[in-house]
């Protein structure tokens, strides 16, 4: 069992520029990856998402990649724009004259203005930057799978103890069924007794009407696809596998049961367990909830 929350990052470094990597995930539906990219490494985002799909199965994911290009290995050229800076000049000239006021050129001045100056980056890749950009970030998708492995371990403990006293809820609840039966027996026979009263009273018509109503109000079948339900619960908690969809409808079909038993008694006990189960059953969706 993996969680869908975790965390890699990694680092890889070359002669000419460092490359690192941040993976953070957490819990969603799909697999939706968000990647945050420099300019230069857009064009391998696809391939980026095909290796991030062979651990990470669902969740949200955000990806940030930056690359540090050192001093010495710099592509940055700088260009000088004669015209412009003769233009100013002029232009400071004319603006003196007709002021009045004297100038005097200052070089840094001249330089800060607009377009005078021009840093030209090249967005070419150096060699051996792709193959660092995809060592960096398999070794961050594998840090991050390892976290969520991790985590997944913390979850299956938690659901397995939430199974555990979720069980005994449904055993308390087991256990109360015959003693709600002769109460619901009793409550019947007394209701229909009360409204034929005067009448004469056909013994095996009254059975009947009572099995009809026992029938209707029996939580035995509940009790049986619960305890299935629980079983199956188990097995996709010890499974390898991805299971966290399949986790969450089952969890759906136990809300649905234990629903159901809650609606039919009239038992107090029995409705104190019914609280206490779905309480157990919320807590397990919230868990569900993180599970890949």
């Amino acid at each position: 069992m993996k969680s869908m929350t975790g965390y890699g990052t990694s680092r890889v470094q070359n002669k000419d520029v460092t490359v690192e990597v941040s993976i953070r995930s957490v819990n969603g539906r799909f697999l939706e990856p968000r990647f945050h990219l420099p300019r230069e490494f857009v064009a391998f985002e696809s391939d980026l998402k095909k290796v991030l799909g062979q651990s990470l199965l669902r969740g949200t994911i955000d990806v940030f990649i930056s690359r540090r290009v050192k001093a010495t290995a710099s592509k940055t050229q700088m260009t000088v724009n004669d015209g412009v800076a003769k233009k100013y000049l002029q232009a400071y000239r004319k603006l003196s004259k007709d002021l009045g006021i004297p100038f005097q050129v200052h070089l840094e001045a001249m330089a800060r203005l607009p377009e005078v100056i021009k840093l030209e980056e090249s967005y070419e890749l150096f060699a051996g930057e792709e193959a660092a950009l995809k060592k960096a970030f398999t070794e961050a998708c594998k840090n991050c799978d390892k976290e969520r492995m991790r985590e997944g371990k913390a979850l299956r403990r938690d659901l397995e103890k939430l199974l555990g006293s979720l069980e005994k809820q449904v055993r308390i609840i087991s256990d109360l069924r015959e003693e709600a039966n002769v109460q619901l027996q009793e409550r019947y026979e007394t209701k229909i007794r009360g409204r034929l009263r005067g009448s004469e009273i056909d013994p095996t018509r009254l059975s009947q009407e009572i099995v009809i109503q026992l029938e209707k109000a029996d939580i035995n079948e509940e009790l049986t696809r619960l305890s299935e339900h629980i079983k199956n619960y188990r097995q996709l908690v010890s499974s390898q596998q991805a299971e966290g969809k399949k986790l969450d409808f089952y969890t759906q079909e136990l809300l649905r049961e234990v629903n159901t038993i809650g609606s039919k008694s009239q038992v107090a006990k029995i409705t104190h367990a019914v609280v206490e189960a779905k309480t157990l059953i919320e807590r397990l969706r919230e868990q569900v909830q993180n599970v890949q």
